[in-house]
């Protein structure tokens, strides 16, 4: 006898033996189990998340003489007879190859027969986004109106590319993507159930490169059962992935975290010369640093990503070395290649320009770091009155508006703005033993001779290193710029006004 995929195989052929779906298989348990059985159902999801399968279930379960929980019993004389291949009261269509509209017309003209066996006939129509527009058309008042004995269920990948018009005809259910951990619960249990020893590391990867689909993770889990002879090791599933060595992989990522670019090429040219696939490692490497941020930033990184102890041990070491705006610049870099090497055919060329490019990004923010480590230390001095080691103690004063550029600063940072921004509109001067502030307008003088306000005045001059020794005053200046004032008024009155 042929020998049977394994996700063919474990196809589940009732409600309890889906996975990862269970707000889809409660609400249709329920529909049945209440006798509010729809007439129009579209089932979304990506690949391999069980719409076909959850389709072909409900088909049966509708027409099951005593459905248990919801699910066909399998053993009713109308079970055994839709089990029957050349039954046409379930009719799976694939819109894929039958997608025009004489096909559709032919399908709507036949409806009206009612079914052989069962209560209901179901037509399930899969990768629906692939009828055309006329065909879409065509279907669009069946599916509105179906005769009672008829039950549509459209299966599709591409939801977007189904007209609003099918949309509001149907209960929408969205099929989501699996769990690793649920993933790798169920290949454990089928590994189990044919007797294949395996490492746990081994299934978690296996679950992680299934990104979500079961089917995906279930054809891996065959292949790897073949290649490591019935006994699955993480090893052998690398090797089946194509990824790389992770030693090998954790000695490039250090040396391009360290900005080691001599280093990082070498290690790079001796993967690609074992014919890796230069896609896969720039994965590989960008999954890398997102596993060494996952181990930096979340408390639960080591049950999540569920690596062998060596494996996180080494990372975790690499999470304590570096800098998170490091490691996140270079998982960016390498994330970011998988668009450009899709579209060409120099992918080495393009790998090694990213390591040199995540290498030179290295030493420039390691250049960015000092100089903020330096800013930050100056700030810390300046805010706390003392003045940062490598500076006098007693500052060189040049001119009044330094020391007004320091008082307004201290303003600003006791919460004072407005009174800042008052006293910016004064001028100031500068001798040998004072400062100066000159008010031209009596109003504003007002203002700042108040006491609570001259009183913080004071305070923030006497803090101020540059302002030792050096004594504040302030005074109303009553003064008019008669060079720039006469102009004016000769503009605006003319000869009507005469000026001494």
């Amino acid at each position: 006898m042929a020998y049977t995929s394994l996700y063919r195989k474990y196809r589940p052929d009732t409600f309890d033996k889906v996975i990862g779906q269970d707000h889809i298989v409660r609400t249709l348990k329920n529909q049945i189990a209440h006798d509010n059985v729809g007439h129009a159902y579209i089932f979304t999801g990506t690949r391999g998340t069980g719409k076909t399968s959850v389709a072909k279930i409900f088909a049966r379960a509708v027409n099951c003489l005593s459905p248990v929980d919801g699910s066909p019993c399998g053993k009713c004389a109308n079970c055994v007879e839709l089990a029957n291949p050349t039954n046409f009261d379930i009719l799976e269509i694939d819109a894929a190859s039958n997608n025009s509209v004489d096909q559709i017309r032919d399908l709507t003209d036949k409806i009206n027969f009612p079914p052989t066996v069962g209560r209901y006939k179901v037509y399930i129509v899969d990768e629906v986004h692939m009828l055309s527009k006329a065909a879409f058309n065509a279907l669009l008042k069946t599916l509105e109106e179906p005769p009672e004995h008829a039950i549509f269920i459209l299966a599709t990948t591409e939801i977007h590319q189904i007209p609003a018009t099918i949309l509001s005809r149907c209960l929408r259910f969205d099929f989501r993507l699996v769990s690793n951990a649920v993933l790798a619960k169920h290949v454990a249990n089928v590994f189990d159930d044919i007797g294949v020893k395996y490492e746990r590391e081994a299934l978690e990867l296996i679950a992680s490169a299934g990104a979500g689909s079961v089917r995906d993770a279930l054809s891996i889990a065959d292949t790897c059962v073949s290649y490591c002879d019935g006994n699955v090791t993480y090893g052998g599933v690398l090797e089946v992935l194509g990824a790389s060595d992770p030693q090998r992989l954790q000695e490039l990522g250090a040396a391009i975290a360290d900005g080691n670019t001599d280093s990082a090429l070498k290690i790079a040219a001796a993967l690609c010369d074992l014919g890796k696939s230069i896609p896969v490692l720039a994965n590989d490497l960008a999954t890398l640093f997102r596993n060494i941020l996952f181990i930096k930033t979340c408390s639960g990184a080591k049950q999540l990503l569920a690596l062998p102890e060596s494996i996180f041990g080494r990372l975790a070491e690499m999470a304590n070395k570096y800098p998170s705006a490091r490691l996140m610049n270079i998982m960016k870099i390498m994330s970011g290649l998988e668009g450009e090497l899709r579209y060409s055919v120099q992918h080495r060329i393009l790998f090694e320009g990213a390591l040199i490019s995540a290498c030179l990004s290295v030493e420039d923010g390691a250049r960015i770091e000092e100089l903020q480590a330096r800013i930050a230390k100056l700030e810390r001095a300046l805010s706390s009155g003392g003045r940062p080691s490598g500076f006098n103690s007693t500052p060189a004063i040049k001119d009044a508006m330094q020391v007004w550029v320091h008082l307004s600063s201290e303003l600003k940072r006791r919460s004072y703005s407005v009174l800042a921004i008052t006293l910016g509109t004064c001028r100031f001067e500068l001798t040998e033993k004072e400062f100066c502030i000159n008010v031209a307008d009596s109003g504003t003088y007002d203002i700042i001779c108040d006491s609570d306000n001259m009183s913080v005045l004071k305070e923030s001059f006497a803090a101020l290193p540059i302002a030792k020794g050096l004594a504040l005053v302030v005074r109303e200046v009553k003064h008019i710029d008669k060079d720039k004032a006469v102009p004016y008024i000769k503009e605006m009155f003319g000869k009507a006004v005469e000026i001494i």
